[in-house]
């Protein structure tokens, strides 16, 4: 039996247009002032710019860059976190969630299904994003989350096998959702079960080898616990 549920977001709970075009320029917008005017977390976001792209880094280019890269080193994606907060918080910013997920969340909880969510974004945009959505507070559905520096890069079977070890139960009870072939094969490998997430609005995307959904209401329930 599915003990828990391991989900991405991009493409999997959210339209991949809700992160690239709102979220995305929201942040870029703003990298600059943030750095120049030394708000929350700069020192610690600098610092790390530099370990990786070399003492002499300009900070702010570098960040610029690797945005425009979508690289997912964690010094940008601590910073995107920060900026997406105050967003967040001054109501500039929401989650947008399909409209199949609240209600996919809700019945894997009553089954006894414990619910993670693993993306590139950091753990406090992920809390923000599920936090503020346009189906309200989804926090309450979720047992935690996983980012790049919790969890380890997205396409390392290493990865899914150290989550494992953090949220217990044989590989084999893991279910992971994901649109990205390349992370379903790194789960697949350290011996998670695997469904593609294929939806017609981000493009109807390969799910490889991999079983494919295109809703969280087709995931198969067989495995599930049964309901109550």
């Amino acid at each position: 039996m599915i003990s828990s549920v391991v989900l991405d977001i991009e493409g999997t709970t959210s339209p991949l247009s809700a992160v690239h075009d709102i979220l995305f320029p929201y942040a870029r917008d703003r990298i600059a002032d943030w750095i120049g005017d030394e708000r929350p977390g700069t020192p610690e976001v600098s610092d790390g710019v530099r370990e990786l792209a070399g003492a002499d880094a300009d900070v702010v280019a570098t960040l610029l860059d690797w945005h425009d890269q979508n690289l997912k080193h964690s010094p940008l994606k601590t910073l995107h976190g920060l900026i997406w907060e105050r967003g967040f918080l001054a109501g500039e910013l929401r989650g947008v969630v399909y409209p199949d997920v609240r209600p996919a969340l809700t019945e894997w909880r009553e089954r006894g299904v414990r619910i993670w969510i693993y993306s590139s974004g950091s753990v406090l945009a992920q809390r923000l994003w599920f936090s503020k959505t346009d189906q309200g507070d989804l926090l309450p559905l979720l047992d935690g989350h996983f980012d790049t520096v919790s969890g380890g890069p997205k396409r390392e079977p290493a990865s899914y096998k150290h989550i494992a070890s953090v949220i217990g139960g044989r590989p084999d009870e893991l279910l992971f959702l994901s649109d990205a072939v390349a992370e379903l094969d790194a789960a697949r490998e350290a011996g998670w079960r695997t469904v593609g997430v294929s939806r017609p609005e981000d493009g109807s995307p390969d799910a490889g080898t991999h079983p494919a959904v295109a809703t969280f209401a087709a995931v198969p329930r067989e495995e599930f616990p049964p309901q109550p």
